[in-house]
Order: structure tokens, then sequence, then C-alpha cells
């Protein structure tokens, strides 16, 4: 009886990715984008990280994450840092996210009529969904004739632009509340809309990052929206940014938060009113 050979067992190749990617390279990128932009990624991220930056690796002509990071912390690869933290932030929003937020909004903004200007600020705009929401909503509930300004700031350029031009595809739009549409956008020829010039004269859009360690604004806002981000920040960041958000608000301002996001641990300066909605501590206001 002929002995059987062996099974060769080949090495496992992933064929899949045009390059190794590895876990020293993520800590290094991890640590980047913390310190960038104050963004803890999970450890379990490395896969996204991968599929967001590989296109950043191949537009560069470089030959691997190693050489993509070196390039990044060089002084020829201060430009790229802006796509890298473009890349690697998340953008997700709607038209009227979090519907119950704009209820309380409209609300609060009636209190305010006839003292004076109301600003508001939109912290996180993305591609401008939250922002033209906010000022659709002051637009329903006080009507036209009233001076309301909104600064929306983001750390991503790319969607900054996107919101200053306030285009939408149709898909986007049908999120809006029945007659929205009509109302407050116009439709293109391409089957896109464009948020009409009374909207977008209402809203500024400039880029900030929450994690610097001071900011250009000298108002104190209304309102402060600054949803789904912090779930990105550690406890410590937080903190920090929460710290900086205090001063800017008014005595009777509302800050807004994620559905998800709960900051008990800065009672000093915020008190929960309800439905993620604070305002300041009555010890410090």
């Amino acid at each position: 009886m002929q002995n059987k050979m062996p099974p060769i067992i080949l090495p496992k190749i992933d064929f899949t990715r045009e390059f190794a990617f590895s876990d020293q390279e993520f800590e290094r990128i991890r640590q980047l984008i913390y310190k960038e932009a104050g963004i803890a990624l999970n450890p379990t991220k490395k896969d996204m990280v991968y599929g967001r930056l590989v296109r950043r690796i191949r537009e560069l002509k470089l030959n691997g994450f190693a050489a993509y990071i070196d390039f990044l912390q060089s002084i020829a690869g201060k430009r790229e840092f802006e796509q890298f933290v473009n890349a690697l932030t998340t953008n997700l929003t709607f038209f009227f996210r979090e519907e119950h937020h704009f209820q309380i909004l409209a609300e609060h903004l009636k209190k305010l009529v006839g003292k004076g200007e109301i600003n508001i600020w939109c912290a996180a705009s993305s591609t401008g969904e939250e922002p033209y929401s906010i000022a659709i909503a002051a637009l329903e509930a006080l009507g036209s004739g009233h001076r309301i300004q909104i600064q929306a700031t983001d750390l991503d350029t790319s969607v900054l632009e996107v919101g200053r031009k306030g285009i939408y595809s149709a898909d986007k739009i049908s999120r809006l509340p029945a007659g929205h549409a009509a109302r407050y956008f116009d439709k293109l020829p391409d089957g896109n809309y464009q948020a009409k010039a009374q909207l977008r004269e209402m809203i500024s859009f400039s880029r900030l990052n929450l994690v610097d360690a001071s900011w250009a604004q000298r108002k104190s806002f209304d309102a402060i929206f600054c949803r789904n981000v912090m779930i990105y920040f550690d406890r410590d960041t937080q903190l920090a940014v929460l710290k900086k958000f205090h001063p800017l608000l008014k005595a009777h301002g509302l800050l807004f938060v994620g559905h998800s996001e709960n900051f008990y641990f800065a009672a000093d300066y915020f008190t929960l009113r309800g439905k993620t909605v604070y305002e300041l501590a009555k010890a410090r206001a």
C-alpha cells in the first residue's frame, strides 16, 4: 500500500487588498486622527480606515500605508492632512434628523421675538442638511422679517462646499416635511434641488476644528447644535469642548446634542432639560 503524500498547506494570502496594512500602521493612523481631530477611532475600524485611505495612496502614487503616514508627517504633506481628515470623518446626515429638536427650537425661538438678532451655531454642519433644517424651522416658527443668523461649521472642507451651494438630490429632498420642498427649494434642470436664496443668505459656512485650542467664534448664541459628533471623542475631549461651548451660549440658550450622547459628567456646566437638549447649569449661568 502506497503512503499518501501529506496535503500541501499554502500560506493564506489576502488577494483583495492592494496594499499591506499592519496593526502598527493602523495604530499610527489612530494616533494622528486623534491628535488632529479628537476622533478616538475604535480598534475594530481597521478595515474602514483601509477602505477610506487607499484611494489617497493611489492618487498620490505612494507604495503603501507606511509611505502615506510618513508623507503626512512631512513638511510637504501638510496640505494632505486636510484630505486625510476628510476621508476619516463621517458625514451621515439628512433633513430634520431627530425631528423633535426642531419642534423644541421653534418654541424656543418664539420666546426671542423682539429681543434683537437671533444667532444659532450648527457646530457639525456636514453637507448642510442640518443648518438648512434649522433655517426652515426658524422661518416656519417666526416668518420672514426677523434677523436670524446661522453659523455652520465643520472640520471637513469638502462638505462645507456642498452646504454653501445648497444643492441636493430629489431623494434627499424627499425627507422634507410636506410642502417644504416647493416653498424653500428651486428645482434645477438636472432634477436636483437648490435651497432658495432666502435660506442660503441666512447661513454662513466656515471651517472649524472643535478640538483646536481656541475658536474664532466671538458671538454668543441663542442655540448651539452639536449633534452626533462628540460620540467620536473620548470623555476628556468631550468635556474640553463643552467647557468652550459654555461661555458662548446665552443665559437662556439651548444646546442640542445627538440621541446617543449623554453629558452627565459636565453637570457643572450644563443641565439636561430633556430629549437630549441641555441648558446652562443654574449655578454657573
